[in-house]
């Protein structure tokens, strides 16, 4: 009886180090709430001038200089248009708009061999540029 309340109190106790560690682990991660600031928005004039230039490069022809996608091969794949505001309501978090650039997705193809991290990151803050909604409160 004695080693079985051993092992009971053994396992509530790891256990206990287990939650505690996932819980410090979740509170030191940053939170980004609604309207807190995107890392993408800390970005140079100097990395912005380097990521429209990278956009003109290797986006362009399917996104369009514009960022409305309205090119002979945007339309064929149905890329999405960066300036309608109804788009950028979706799972647009900067991770999930990096991943999209560095993994690919769909007909899109993937830039994380081609671009480094932070023109990647430069990308992303470049094309948000074109998220007119930005400055507007959003509910």
């Amino acid at each position: 009886m004695r080693t079985s309340l051993k092992k009971i109190v053994l396992a509530v106790a790891l256990s206990a180090c287990v939650v505690h560690v996932a819980l410090a682990a979740r509170a030191s991660r940053p939170r980004q709430e609604k309207g807190a600031t995107r890392e993408s928005e800390s970005v140079s004039p100097e990395r912005l001038e380097r990521a429209k230039s990278l956009f003109a490069d290797k986006c362009a022809r399917c996104h369009g200089a514009d960022g409305r996608g309205r090119t002979v091969t945007g339309d064929m794949l149905g890329v999405p248009d960066f300036t309608d505001e109804s788009w950028w309501k979706g799972d647009r978090t900067d991770a999930r708009l990096k991943t999209s650039v560095a993994e690919g997705r769909d007909e899109m193809p993937a830039f994380g061999r081609k671009l480094t991290r932070r023109e990647i990151a430069a990308l992303v803050a470049y094309v948000r540029r074109f998220n007119k909604s930005a400055d507007t409160p959003q509910e």
